[in-house]
């Protein structure tokens, strides 16, 4: 189910579509999941660049089924429509919005010295304050659509974290110590995303690896670390990303390892 709003963050919704110069903007009180509903979107034809957002998710998403909280209010929660011609390699569209969102966040909010946590997170004071996730719909090899979501926690009160989350997890507004307007934050994500997926790239070029190295979270840190097709963790020291998206990761014992997909955990959270 879906509750339409007239406004989000004190701007209609004719508004937002001249700042973001497109029709296709869609605007909702509460949804489920915004990639949810921007994937029905997409099942019926909305176009490239379609932007769907809500003041609450009641059951937003992240990676691997977790669930993403999405308190009213005090969030960017963002799903945008892509239509790539191709999509050579799903595992980097994830880090390579991040690193967009990141190096825009990074140019608006003096302060705020935002990283990337491979594969799809974003940190601030070595807490979590974002996240995205990016689903892609296929007929055979080609991709019908491509939907990237993000959620940001702007405002967000530390109260509103579940309770286990809270040692790990922040928002922009404590991070930086002042009021953050949630229109400038989906202004930075919008153009994070854009500037780098509308042709999403098969591998990490010289320019893309330089700005990882500015914004690789994990990079020299200790970790402990769950490939998929694994039953346990191990621990060992994050060295790098690959050009493909892999994460460099050396265990303790053993050699050198390239995960395309695992679940990073850090001690200290």
């Amino acid at each position: 189910m879906t509750d339409e709003a007239e406004h989000w963050a004190g701007l209609g919704v004719d508004e937002l579509r001249e700042r973001w110069s497109r029709e296709a903007v869609h605007l909702y009180g509460s949804v489920d999941s915004t990639n949810e509903r921007a994937g029905e979107l997409a099942e019926s034809d909305a176009p490239a660049g379609t932007v769907v957002l809500a003041r609450e998710q009641t059951r937003g998403r992240g990676r691997a089924g977790r669930t993403w909280h999405s308190p009213p209010d005090t969030g960017v929660y963002m799903s945008v429509i892509f239509r790539p011609d191709r999509i050579d390699n799903p595992v980097l569209l994830q880090l390579v919005a991040g690193l967009g969102i990141a190096a825009e966040l990074d140019a608006d909010f003096e302060g705020l010295d935002p990283a990337v946590k491979w594969p799809n997170d974003l940190i601030a004071d070595d807490r979590k304050f974002g996240g995205v996730l990016s689903e892609a719909t296929w007929e055979e090899d080609t991709p019908r659509h491509l939907i990237v979501g993000t959620g940001i926690n702007v405002e967000t009160p530390e109260e509103a974290f579940p309770e286990e989350l809270r040692g790990g997890a922040t928002s922009m507004q404590e991070v930086l110590g002042e009021e953050v307007p949630l229109i400038d934050v989906a202004d930075a994500v919008l153009r994070g995303l854009e500037k780098r997926l509308v042709d999403p790239p098969k591998s990490l070029d010289e320019p893309s690896l330089d700005l990882l190295d500015r914004y690789d979270w994990l990079r020299d840190r200790r970790v402990d670390v769950q490939p998929d097709d694994e039953d346990e963790f191990l621990d060992g020291v994050c060295v790098g990303v690959a050009p493909d998206g892999a994460l460099l990761f050396r265990p303790d014992r053993g050699a050198l390892r390239r995960l395309h997909s695992a679940t990073v955990r850090v001690p200290e959270w």
